[in-house]
C-alpha cells in the first residue's frame, strides 16, 4: 500500500466511527430547551428545598433563644422539649388542613399584634 492508500484508509476507518446527524436549526432548539427545562426545573426545588429547610429552622430556634433568654431563664432545660413537641404537633395540624392560616393571622394580629400580609 502507498502512503496516500494508507491515509485513505485511515480517514474513511474514522469515519465509520463517528456518527453524523442533520438536525435542523428548530430540532436543535428544542433539544436545547428540553435540557434547560431540566436543569431549571432541578435548581427550582432545590431553592424551594433550601428556603422551606430554613424556614423549618427559623420556625424552631427562634423562638426557644426567646424563651430561654427572656421567659424561661431558669427552667428551660426542662421546658423546652414539651414545647418543641407542642409546635411540631400544631405544624403538623396545619398540613393536615386541621388549622386555618387565616385564622393563624388573625391571632398574630389579636394577641401579638403583629398583622401579615401576602403581596399582590
Amino acid at each position: 500500500m502507498k502512503r496516500s492508500e494508507i491515509r485513505r484508509a485511515m480517514k474513511n476507518k474514522e469515519k465509520e466511527k463517528t456518527a453524523t446527524y442533520n438536525l435542523t436549526k428548530s430540532q436543535l432548539d428544542n433539544i436545547i430547551r428540553g435540557h434547560i427545562d431540566q436543569d431549571l426545573e432541578r435548581v427550582k426545588q432545590q431553592a424551594t428545598d433550601e428556603a422551606v429547610n430554613t424556614a423549618m429552622i427559623l420556625l424552631l430556634t427562634l423562638p426557644l433563644e426567646v424563651l430561654m433568654d427572656h421567659y424561661w431563664k431558669k427552667s428551660y432545660a426542662k421546658r423546652i422539649p414539651e414545647f418543641t413537641a407542642y409546635v411540631l404537633e400544631y405544624y403538623e395540624k396545619w398540613q393536615n388542613g386541621e388549622l386555618d392560616m387565616d385564622k393563624l393571622r388573625e391571632d398574630l394580629w389579636e394577641y401579638g399584634g403583629i398583622r401579615l400580609e401576602e403581596e399582590k
